[in-house]
């Protein structure tokens, strides 16, 4: 995406009400996966989820991540956590 001097405030106001909603929705769609992945994880170790999934721990292990990373990027919009370390969009790039 790149600037156009040529939008009206009206214009402008439009492009970011869409973006925002659209973050907005990803960030809230994020969180309840998170919050079902927790759910489906009920405490068991990778291994026995990779097992049951016909997966390898490792996989799992990538998802976890993902997940957790979807969980820090809502909680940080929320003002729920602050910023950490690392980068988040390395654990989602694999999916």
């Amino acid at each position: 995406m790149s600037y156009n001097n040529d939008l009206t405030w009206v214009d402008l106001s439009r492009q970011t009400t869409s973006i925002t909603s659209s973050m907005i929705a990803l960030l809230n769609q994020g969180l309840e996966a998170y919050n079902n992945w927790q759910s489906f994880r009920a405490g068991r170790i990778d291994a026995d989820i990779a097992t049951a999934l016909a997966r390898t721990a490792a996989e799992v292990a990538d998802m976890d991540s993902a997940m957790a990373a979807l969980k820090a990027l809502h909680d940080f919009a929320n003002n729920v956590a602050g910023p950490v370390a690392g980068d988040r969009f390395f654990s989602m790039r694999k999916f």
